[in-house]
């Protein structure tokens, strides 16, 4: 699975070794985190006693390192962002084996799935958006659904640490791939509540996790769907915008995702590859209880 650095070669891609996924923070960035981050947070021990190695890493390389602004905004942004998910974590401890409303609701509306590998190791995860409508009228509320959001992003961090542990080299990123088939950008332009709730869903719980997306691929996107991003798009962070594709059907996307490092059979079978498909949900619980 994945770090294939011949295949990287022949696609004239950048090596495994580039990626700084797999870099511990020199004594520098050791020295701003300890100095200038860590301080400034509340509650600071057990806050970050939330966090694991390569989420730490992660998290400092996304507000730091990959972020852009002067010296003190992306200092005050990783301040910020330590305090915001680290609170989150505090609250939900047993976010992973409790059930939350509207689980299966919302898988159903997503139709989520886990395929396999690129070349460098980021674990596939795939959704073709379906109607939203029923989620709203479930009902959840916004705040519900981004709640069984981050469950399902917090899933995809775990199945990806548990695939670094089981290979190495460490990867916390992943390629995201949506798929607009069958969604009702109709629907979603004329309705509010739908549109808040789109919102909810795929921008507002991203704040929880940055620097984990590696690429994002848009398929099946109709020409109107140009009006839908510019309301998603203030939601999602400036450099995870310069990752996205915005692709048409299967002969426009599958070529971009070979290109990428993206193997057919790595990809799932609902998006015209020969993954087998095994729902978010399914691999989900196939994750040991955290400790």
């Amino acid at each position: 699975m994945g770090v294939d650095d011949e295949a990287l070669t022949r696609l004239k891609l950048p090596l495994n070794a580039t990626l700084l996924e797999n870099k511990e923070l020199d004594e520098g960035e050791e020295a701003m985190m300890s100095g200038d981050i860590v301080p400034e947070i509340s509650n600071a021990k057990n806050i970050m006693d939330t966090f694991d190695e390569t989420s730490r890493i992660r998290i400092f390389r996304g507000m730091i390192t990959n972020n852009k602004g002067t010296e003190k905004e992306r200092i005050s942004e990783a301040i910020a962002t330590f305090q915001r998910i680290g609170e989150w974590r505090l609250e939900h401890p047993d976010v992973m084996i409790k059930g939350l409303k509207g689980e299966d609701v919302l898988h159903e509306a997503m139709n989520s799935a886990v395929g396999g590998f690129d070349k460098y190791g980021h674990l596939i995860w795939g959704e073709r958006l379906g109607d939203i409508v029923k989620v709203v009228e479930y009902p959840l509320t916004p705040d519900e659904a981004k709640a069984v959001r981050m469950k399902c992003m917090e899933g995809i961090r775990l199945l990806q640490a548990r695939a670094s542990k089981e290979r190495g080299p460490r990867r916390y990123k992943q390629v995201y791939v949506i798929d607009l088939a069958e969604v009702s950008l109709g629907t979603l332009m004329t309705r509010p509540k739908v549109r808040e709730m789109t919102i909810a869903i795929m921008g507002a719980a991203n704040a929880f996790f940055p620097e984990t997306m590696w690429k994002c691929f848009v398929l099946n996107a109709p020409f109107v769907f140009r009006s839908v991003w510019t309301i998603i798009s203030p939601f999602i962070h400036p450099v995870t915008k310069e990752k996205i594709k915005i692709l048409g059907g299967p002969s426009k996307y599958l070529p971009e995702m070979e290109a990428a490092g993206i193997d057919l059979d790595a990809i799932p079978e609902i998006f015209n590859g020969t993954k087998p498909l095994l729902t978010l949900k399914d691999a989900i619980a196939s994750l040991a209880p955290p400790n």
